[in-house]
């Protein structure tokens, strides 16, 4: 294939990802059921699984970024391009992961599973004390670029001139296009011309362009600064898990010095960024909301797991499957896949 035929490709391919999102969007779940539905059913199935699966999830970082770019819909507020690409590589990393971790086990043992571990889990936590430090980002979610919400995040950049009209002029086009308001009851109406066919319409309006630009601004809203004290915190989230890392290699896989130093900074950390009341956007509540949770995850992790938890985890499941109808059915794979899943680190402890 030459270059030219390449490039072609390249903006055909474009062209039709931002003319059928919501196809765009069927064909990445398409994957992600095709990732589910192999897993146990052929040889090294969960090698191709998860392939098929980071193979989903890359597409779709690729689909929202031309989306983005064709939208004029920035990553966060006031990024610069570098803070971008260090993002995108932090995504993608994130994504494949879990596969890298099958594939360095399958071909260099547990040796080259343990080296390439250390590697990604250097490389996210120097990318994130750049962040950090330099660009002054502020928490950083364990998903740096959270993928788009097709529907909502779109329907006004379609309804725009050029990708980079101004989000007053969104708003006054949508509203002037789609509803109407009543001069003496205020009362807020679809317009005739854009209603939809009989057999589509519904008793709701449309989406308020107003409340929508208001949600995608929260949604891209610029990091919250953090003191002093709260950089500390979160400099003890990046570095965890390399210290984990590193202490499982010197004290062993089932000791309990690596586990409590983790659950340690975790909590420290946690207090430290909490310790002071911050008006956090709503990408750093849910963060800090999930960061609170991911600690009920030590239940499921080693050393804790195979000493207290994995026989009365496994005997409720079992007391459930045998005596609840239908429950047996989804709950069975999922004991028998539980203890492979705890063997998998970046399933256990990334989080």
């Amino acid at each position: 294939m030459s270059l030219e035929s390449l490039k072609e490709s390249v903006v055909k391919y474009k062209t039709f990802v931002e003319m059928n999102p919501m196809v765009a969007k069927e064909v990445e779940t398409l994957l992600r059921w095709i990732s589910y539905l192999m897993s146990g059913r052929v040889d090294n199935s969960h090698i191709v699984s998860e392939l098929i699966y980071s193979a989903s999830n890359l597409l779709q970082l690729l689909n929202d970024y031309i989306l983005r770019k064709a939208a004029g819909i920035e990553f966060t507020l006031n990024s610069t391009p570098e803070v971008e690409h260090l993002q995108i590589f932090l995504t993608v990393v994130e994504y494949i992961q879990v596969f890298s971790e099958f594939l360095a086990k399958r071909f260099s043992g547990e040796f080259g599973k343990w080296i390439t571990i250390a590697i990604i889990q250097t490389t996210k936590a120097v990318i994130k004390l750049v962040l950090l430090f330099k660009y002054d980002r502020g928490i950083q979610c364990q998903l740096p670029i959270i993928p788009l919400e097709r529907r909502t995040d779109l329907p006004l950049s379609k309804n725009c001139a050029t990708p980079k009209c101004s989000s007053k002029d969104e708003v006054d086009e949508v509203n002037n296009s789609s509803t109407l308001k009543l001069k003496r009851s205020g009362r807020v109406m679809r317009s005739l011309e854009t209603a939809p066919p009989r057999s589509k319409r519904t008793w709701m309006l449309p989406i308020d362009p107003k409340r929508d630009l208001v949600e995608r601004q929260r949604k891209n809203a610029p990091p919250t600064p953090l003191n002093d004290v709260q950089k500390m915190g979160e400099l003890l989230h990046i570095v965890r898990p390399v210290a984990h890392v590193f202490a499982m290699g010197g004290f062993g896989e089932q000791a309990w010095t690596p586990y409590l130093l983790s659950l340690g900074m975790d909590v420290a950390s946690l207090h430290l960024l909490t310790s002071t009341n911050k008006p956090w956007n709503s990408k750093e509540k849910i963060e800090i909301g999930q960061r609170s949770i991911a600690l009920l995850f030590y239940l499921l992790r080693s050393p804790f797991f195979d000493k207290y938890t994995k026989i009365k985890l496994l005997k409720i499941l079992r007391l459930l499957a045998d005596n609840i109808p239908l429950f047996g059915r989804l709950i069975r794979p999922f004991i028998n896949y539980l203890p492979e899943w705890q063997k998998t680190y970046f399933y256990v402890w990334v989080m």
